[in-house]
């Protein structure tokens, strides 16, 4: 049998994103941190990414990594406004 195609490894293999995609485009930041976590052991990850990069994808998480609005980004931050002063630890 010849060399399987990036449709054979999703068909074939249990790919979290197409088990729950909703988490994939979550709101929370801890949610997204989950997802990208996901996809650390994902045969496609690095041609899922590539893909999304290409097609200059809104936002989401693909290939393991945060994209908003067709760029890499390295973290979700919460809703609301960022605070004036750091909160001390």
């Amino acid at each position: 049998m010849g060399a399987k195609t990036i449709m054979d490894l999703i068909d074939e293999a249990k790919i979290p994103c197409r088990t729950d995609p909703d988490l994939w485009f979550a709101e929370s930041p801890e949610d997204v941190e989950f997802a990208k976590a996901l996809c650390s052991g994902c045969p496609i990850q690095k041609a899922c990414l590539d893909r999304a990069l290409e097609r200059e994808e809104p936002w989401g998480v693909w290939g393991g990594e945060l994209i908003l609005r067709g760029t890499v980004v390295p973290r979700k931050r919460p809703r609301g406004r960022p605070r004036k002063h750091p909160v001390a630890a």
